[in-house]
């Protein structure tokens, strides 16, 4: 094995049994050195459904999808009926790690020679310009 143990840092792990939710099965471990069971830790820790899902929800979030046209397309690609509530929780505590990854990922914008705007808006307090 190539993973160490989550309680006591041992790498003397053997494979035993499996843990089994609605949507997903994982291996079990045990350590032989403080006899602990425990499933290899991957950041989805406790969530129902696989964590290819989530990571292809909190994509089409992303990418500015309404919450029911994520769903249908869920569903219609993958099989999953997901609640809005559901969605809604993946953003909320995965906001943070997308926010990151979106941030290293993004080759920052790079503005050469001249930049033409059609119409510009520009808001100062209650004041509205109309640049054209």
């Amino acid at each position: 094995m190539n993973f160490k143990c989550p309680h006591c840092g041992s790498g003397n792990v053997i494979r035993v049994g499996k843990l089994r939710n609605k949507y997903v099965t994982k291996q079990g471990h045990r350590c032989k050195d403080c006899k602990r069971y425990f499933v290899e830790r991957e950041g989805f820790e406790g969530m129902t459904y696989p964590k290819e899902i989530i990571v292809a929800v909190l994509h089409l979030f992303v990418e500015w999808l309404s919450l029911t046209k994520i769903k249908e397309h869920m569903y219609q690609h993958h099989g999953y009926q997901i609640s809005d509530g559901s969605i809604l929780n993946w953003v909320r505590k995965y906001a943070n790690l997308v926010e990151k990854f979106e941030r290293e990922q993004m080759p920052k914008p790079r503005v050469k020679g001249r930049i033409h705007l059609d119409e510009v808006e520009v808001k100062v307090g209650k004041t509205c310009w109309n640049i054209t």
